[in-house]
Order: structure tokens, then C-alpha cells, then sequence
């Protein structure tokens, strides 16, 4: 917590008043989106925030540090006394790191992984030896330990130059995945482990009626199946005729959601998103389902996948497989072949008939991955052809139940064609697209080894689900704003720190004299649509988009009735409400949601056993699992990458600077998909570096070579290292300059991915390194 104060920056500090924006007011939003709901927006900034003379300058000291909620709706601190318990519970963190011994040979530090925290005293006595298990894959030790310790919040006081902490232990091995894998469960407290007995008891009973079992192929044992029974199925609609599929990624096993589409005789079409109906198994306040609150959400690794609910229910009941009977909660709605809502010739709000709600029961015809639907897209397949090509829609993705290859091929073709109608109306009409590179792996059959790395692909098909979920979260945030007030769970996203995003707009004024207006998301959709026109470097567009994603903060879930309306807005979105309803089985806020919206079904909301505090608190710690679970995500895919990098280093890469501090900087590696800091003391036996503040105010640093063999530089004949004089004498760095480096794993534990400058980034290389990482 920080006691201080917000001072203008500059002449200007009068606030301009400006006139109040209602999202009714914005026509491009009423066609598009169609709101039901009137509310205000957030005021616009007041101008490009070109000028300096905008920029607020805040200061302040620290009074507090807040500690984690590390129960869900108990949040007393010396801030907000609301109990007396925080004066008997210390909030706790778990850190995880290696050991490093002080000079006086008697006391040690933990080094924590996560570099943004800082070193942390061991307790007194602490002996590595003692503690180390003294033995790496080659036998002599050099294999270190990781170490769990514990932080107690409130327990680092003025007087020490470092936090104490406590119950330090040996905790596992490094450099391999299980060891790594171990660590980051426990340093990001998604260690959840196997179900309890009572909660699997729960799951028993919730499936135990439909369940059946058969016999797997050629094989003696028998597989767990699961169908409805005729009670579950009354007061249902009934969509098991209809023509509904999947479409999710090829390895997946919880199907979330399905969907359908029919034209209508006004030449609009009907979609319905049908989504598993998760709350009908889990009850409120059962075990299954405080275990579920627990987690929180689904933690997908590289190598393994944490599930929030047991198998029993997301990859079987509640997964909505493909010729089999489904429950599922399902919004349908009509909407335009041009993407719009907002029915033709009518000023009037959607009818009461144009989207439904309900609870349904359905039997999907396909279970289509995102490769084969783009097949289907392209027009490599089902084009009329007697014999459809197997290896471009494989047997096991075929329909079933009747339904023909032209028939579900001809829904995939004109869903695409409404989805991408409909993001280009969203793109110009003020949503932002920030995406950055992913890396899929492929391998070995050790399951551990990474044999392959390379971008996951973003296809049309991966857009057409995307398109229509969001229609279907934002329809259902709707309902529950109208109908359950208060109490809506929604999903709101914050503007960005704006200092964050002016320091891009000075930088890439200044780099490449290109202004970007960061007055709205619309504002700077359009400079980054106009950057990728006016640029011919590619390269360049990698970068600002880089840049731009730091100041940006996470979307997060709140309870409507605890923050004002003109919060609820999401800024990357452009619209005034959102929320998740599309994937119960893998989160849990969507589990609340669906609960929530039976209610408002059922008109019994102000019976929901949670008022809107509650539901908020909730939210929060959702908020939290689902940051430590994306932080596990990240450190799984570093892993995997540095031990791909172990076995194929790289010796020459092309790296952007995007940020200078003062004795590291922060480098981009496109091809790597991945921004690392470079220290600057690691170059310092191979370069003379020069780190200052120019005349601007702006970090700058100086790197010379010592000798004439600097790795990866070439001579003139071609041959690296040779001893005739080097082909560069001075590099300057700055943000957005061009670096040669070289990209392989860090020898000492914890793993990861080490960047190593090499020299100034010659554009003649480019294509054969390129071609080389490929």
C-alpha cells in the first residue's frame, strides 16, 4: 500500500470536463453489439498523449505490503481490520531457489527463482551441504538442488537488508523436466495433487445414473461411458437432430463447447453455442465443487495438463463428444450474414425472440480439430468429392448420425463467412488485437525430450470459434446484468498504465518518427493497422506490438455490484460488458455464471446463496489462480525451451532491444517468440561496455569488442573467428536496435534460456538464419 499523492506533470494541470459518452450514443456499437444496456463510458484520454505536459508524475512512500487473500472472502490486514485473526494468521508465500553463500562462509542466501523478488535469508544455521543431495545426471553433484523456503508477510522490518524466511528444505533436482516441473507447481501454488476421496465420492454420485460401460475395441478392459437419463432430459430443448459440432484443438480432451448454424428465411442465420452444462453435476457447497473454487481453473503445461474437476467429468460426462447424448447450457440468437446484431429496418432493441437461454440436450455429429476445419475453409476437402481424402479430415474427425460431409462442411464455410465479417466490423469499430508468438512443442516418445519447437499456428478456423464465443460471453453478461444486477459475475479488462504506453509512443517517435495515438483502443488498433501499411520491416511491427503488451493489465473477474459501471468496461474488446460462460470444465467463474443465469431463468436471484461481496471475493481469488496457472504456463514452455535449446543451440539470431536499465537490457527474440533480460557483466570478458544517460534523459549503451575474435563474427573470407580484424568496431544500443545474439541453456540451475550478444544485426544473414531455424 503506498500513502501519497497524484501531481500534474507540467503546465497543464486544469481537468477538462468533458461531455458524458453512453454507449446507446455509438452507432458502429448498436449495430455490432446491439446493448441493451445503457451505461456510460469511460471517458476518453484528453488528447494523443504526445505531449509530456500530460503525463502524470505519482509519488508516494510505502506504508504497507499488502499480503496475498489466501482465503476466498477473508481479506483483514492492518489496512482493513474487519477481524482480529490477522493478528493470529500471517499471510505466506512459498519461494523457491538455490543457494548462495555470503562472504563470511557462514550464512546463506535463497536466490529465488522469479527474479522479480529479492534475496532471501536463510535461517541460522543452514549447512548446503547438509541439505544437498550430491548427485546430477553425471554423478559428481553438479546437478544443484532447488529449495523451498517460506516468506511470512510483515516479517521483513527496516533493519534487514534482506527478508528473512523460513523452513527452508531441499525440494528437488533441476535441469530435467520432472525437477523442474516439480518446482514450478510448488513456486506458483498450483501443486494441487490427486482428488481427495470425498471429492471423488461427489463425482460417484453426480454420474452415477448415467453410466455405463463398454468394451474398447479389440481389447479385454472396459471404458466408462455416460448418457443422460430421461429425468435429466425434462424441461430441456431438445437439439439432438440439429446439426451441432466441435472444433477445438487437436489433443484435446474436455470439449467445452459446440455449436450450430441455420439459415432463416429473412436471410439471417441462427447460431446457437452450446456450451457443456458443468453446474447440473456440480452442487453447490459440495466437495467437489469447494475443490473446484480451490483451483480454480485448469493449468495446461507442456507435458501435462493439472485439471480444475476429475476425470470422470471433463473428459467424460461433461465433455461434449461426438455421437453421444450431451447436457448442455446453450445461448441461440439470429444475427445478420454481415456480422451485426441489430435486426434491419428496426430501431427497436432484439426482440425478446431473437436470443435465447435455456438448458438443452444435444448430440454432437463431429468432433473437428482447428487443422481440419481449415481444410475445410481452404476448400482442400469436401468439395463434392465421392471419396473424402483421410489425411485432410482424418476417419475418427468424420460426422456421424446421418449428417454427410457437404452438409457439415457447408456450416463450417458459412460460419466462417458470418465470423470474419463479423471481426472485421469489430477490428474498425475500436477492438485490439495484441497477440503474441506461442511456441508448440512436439515430443519424443519419452514425452519429455522437445524434438520439435516452433509458432503455434492462429487460423481462420481458430478465429470463427473465437468469434462466436465472444458473442455468446457478451449476450450472457447481458442477461446477467439485467436480471441479476449486483450479483453478475463479469470479466472486466482496465485501460493501460498510460506512462507504460507513452514511453512507446516517445520511443517510436523517436526511433522511427511514427506516432501512435493511444487515446482509445480504436485509436491504436488503427496506428498499428497503419504501421503494418507504411512499414516494410516486419520486424519493426514484432517489436512496438511487443512493447505495447507490458503496460497493458490483465482482464480480470469482478461482481458487478462492487465497482461502478464505467469499470465494468472491457478495453481490448471495445464494449461495455463482458463475461465467461463458454468453458466450465476448465474455470471456475464460468461454473458461477451459469449458476447465476439459471437463476435469472428460474426468477429467483435474490435466493442465489451468494450476495454480490461474496461473489466478488470469489472473483478475486479466481483472479489470482488464473495468474499463478498462466505464470505456470510461461515457465513450463521455458523449460521445454531451454532444454530444446541444450540439444540445438543457436548460434546466430536476430534480437530487438526494447528496453534499456542500467545494467541489463531487455532483448526480443522473434524467432523464439520470447523478450529475456541481458546482463550486462556477462559480456564484460569479451566487450568493453559503456552504459549512461544521454543528453535526453534516455539510457544508452555503448558495447565495443576487447579483441578481433568476438563469437559469430565473421571475417571477410567468411570463416568465424578468424583473426583478421573485425567487421565492426562500436555498437550502440537503444530501443528498437537490431542485435545479433546467440540463444542456448543456461548451464547453471534453475534452467532456462540464456541470450548472449554477439554484434550489430547484419540484414544479409537474415534469410539463412531464418532458414536454418526453420
Amino acid at each position: 500500500a503506498i500513502e501519497g499523492k497524484t501531481e500534474p506533470h507540467g503546465k497543464n494541470s486544469d481537468e477538462v470536463e468533458e461531455e458524458v459518452e453512453m454507449w446507446h450514443d455509438d452507432d458502429a456499437q448498436m449495430s455490432l453489439w446491439d446493448p441493451v444496456v445503457n451505461l456510460r463510458k469511460k471517458p476518453k484520454r484528453s488528447s494523443k498523449s504526445q505531449d509530456n505536459d500530460s503525463v502524470v508524475q505519482r509519488s508516494g512512500k510505502v506504508i504497507f505490503i499488502i499480503p496475498p487473500k489466501s482465503n476466498v472472502g477473508k481479506l483483514p490486514s492492518e489496512l482493513n481490520p474487519s477481524s482480529e485473526d490477522y493478528r493470529k494468521e500471517f499471510s505466506t508465500r512459498t519461494i523457491v531457489g538455490t543457494l548462495t553463500k555470503l562472504p563470511d562462509g557462514k550464512r546463506y542466501l535463497l536466490i529465488p527463482n522469479n527474479k522479480s523478488l529479492p534475496r532471501f535469508m536463510c535461517p541460522q544455521g543452514t549447512n548446503e551441504e547438509n541439505s544437498e543431495n550430491g548427485s546430477g545426471e553425471d554423478g559428481n553433484g553438479s546437478a544443484k538442488t532447488l529449495y523451498r523456503a517460506i516468506y511470512t508477510y510483515g516479517s521483513w522490518h527496516a533493519t534487514n537488508k534482506w527478508p528473512p524466511c523460513k523452513n527452508l528444505t531441499p525440494l528437488c533436482g533441476s535441469c530435467n523436466v520432472e525437477d523442474e516441473t516439480k518446482a514450478l507447481l510448488v513456486e506458483f501454488d498450483v501443486d494441487h495433487g490427486d482428488f481427495p476421496p470425498k471429492v471423488l465420492k461427489d463425482v460417484e454420485q453426480s454420474v452415477k445414473s448415467g453410466r455405463f460401460y463398454e468394451k474398447s475395441g479389440s481389447s479385454s478392459e472396459e471404458d466408462m461411458g455416460w448418457k443422460p437419463t430421461e429425468e435429466m432430459l425434462r424441461g430441456r430443448r431438445d437439439y439432438r437432430n440439429h446439426r451441432v459440432f466441435t472444433i477445438d484443438p487437436t489433443t484435446a480432451r474436455d470439449l467445452d463447447d459446440a455449436l450450430h448454424i441455420t439459415p432463416l428465411p429473412d436471410g439471417r442465420v441462427e447460431i446457437g453455442v452450446h456450451i457443456a452444462d458443468v453446474s447440473h453435476f456440480i452442487q453447490p457447497d459440495t466437495a467437489v465443487d469447494e475443490e473446484a473454487l480451490r483451483r480454480a481453473t485448469t493449468v495446461y503445461l507442456v507435458d501435462r495438463v493439472i485439471p480444475m474437476l476429475p476425470r470422470p467429468l471433463c473428459e467424460i460426462a461433461c465433455s461434449l463428444n461426438e455421437n453421444v447424448e450431451r447436457l448442455a447450457f446453450s445461448v441461440v440468437w439470429r444475427m445478420n450474414m454481415d456480422g451485426t446484431l441489430s435486426k434491419k429496418g428496426e430501431k427497436e432493441k432484439c426482440k425478446k425472440d431473437e436470443i435465447w437461454y435455456g438448458r438443452t440436450v444435444i448430440k454432437s455429429c463431429s468432433r473437428l480439430d482447428y487443422a481440419t476445419a481449415q481444410n475445410i475453409i481452404d476448400g482442400k476437402v469436401a468439395t463434392g468429392e465421392k471419396v473424402v481424402d483421410e489425411t485432410l479430415w482424418p476417419k475418427s474427425r468424420q460426422p456421424t448420425g446421418g449428417h454427410t460431409f457437404d452438409e457439415v462442411a457447408a456450416d463450417v464455410r458459412l460460419m466462417h463467412k458470418v465470423a470474419m465479417a463479423r471481426r472485421k466490423l469489430r477490428f474498425e469499430n475500436g477492438a485490439l488485437a495484441l497477440n503474441g508468438i506461442k511456441l508448440a512443442f512436439q515430443l519424443e516418445e519419452d514425452g519429455e525430450t522437445p524434438k520439435l519447437c516452433a509458432p503455434y499456428p492462429i487460423r481462420d478456423s481458430n478465429r470463427l470459434i473465437e468469434e462466436f464465443m465472444l458473442l455468446a460471453n457478451y449476450l450472457v453478461a447481458q442477461r446477467l446484468i439485467t436480471h441479476a444486477h449486483g450479483r453478475a459475475l463479469l470479466r472486466n479488462h482496465s485501460p493501460p498504465i498510460e506512462l507504460g504506453l507513452q514511453n512507446v509512443v516517445e520511443v517510436s517517435k523517436a526511433s522511427f518518427n511514427f506516432d501512435i495515438d493511444i487515446t482509445s483502443s480504436q485509436s491504436l488498433q488503427e496506428s498499428l493497422n497503419r504501421l503494418c501499411r507504411e512499414c516494410d520491416d516486419e520486424l519493426i511491427v514484432q517489436s512496438v506490438t511487443e512493447s505495447l503488451m507490458t503496460p497493458f493489465r490483465p482482464a480480470e473477474y469482478i461482481a458487478a455490484g462492487e465497482l461502478d459501471e464505467a469499470e465494468w468496461r472491457h478495453f481490448a474488446l471495445n464494449i461495455p460488458y463482458y463475461t465467461h460462460f463458454t468453458s466450465p470444465i476448465r474455470r471456475y467463474p464460468d461454473v458461477i455464471v451459469h449458476r447465476l443465469l439459471q437463476a435469472t431463468l428460474d426468477d429467483n436471484v435474490d435466493e442465489f446463496p451468494q450476495n454480490s461481496s461474496e461473489i466478488h471475493a470469489v472473483a478475486s481469488h479466481c483472479n489470482g489462480k488464473k495468474m499463478a496457472a498462466k505464470k505456470a504456463q510461461e515457465r513450463s514452455d521455458r523449460v521445454f525451451l531451454s532444454l530444446y535449446l541444450k540439444s540445438n543451440p543457436i548460434s546466430s539470431a536476430l534480437g530487438v532491444c526494447l528496453g534499456v536499465g542500467e545494467k541489463t537490457f531487455t532483448v526480443f527474440v522473434p524467432s523464439l517468440g520470447m523478450s529475456t533480460r541481458v546482463f550486462l557483466e556477462e559480456h564484460e570478458d569479451v566487450f568493453d561496455v559503456n552504459a549512461f544517460e544521454d543528453s535526453n534523459g534516455k539510457r544508452k549503451i555503448v558495447i565495443r569488442p576487447k579483441t578481433n575474435v568476438v563469437p559469430g563474427m565473421q571475417s571477410d573470407d567468411g570463416v568465424e573467428g578468424s583473426s583478421s580484424s573485425s567487421s565492426w568496431k562500436s555498437l550502440d544500443i537503444g530501443v528498437f536496435t537490431k542485435l545479433e545474439v546467440s540463444c542456448f541453456c543456461k548451464a547453471q540451475p534453475p534452467i532456462d534460456v540464456k541470450v548472449m550478444v554477439v554484434g550489430p544485426w547484419k540484414e544479409i544473414w537474415f534469410h539463412c538464419v531464418m532458414n536454418e531455424f526453420c
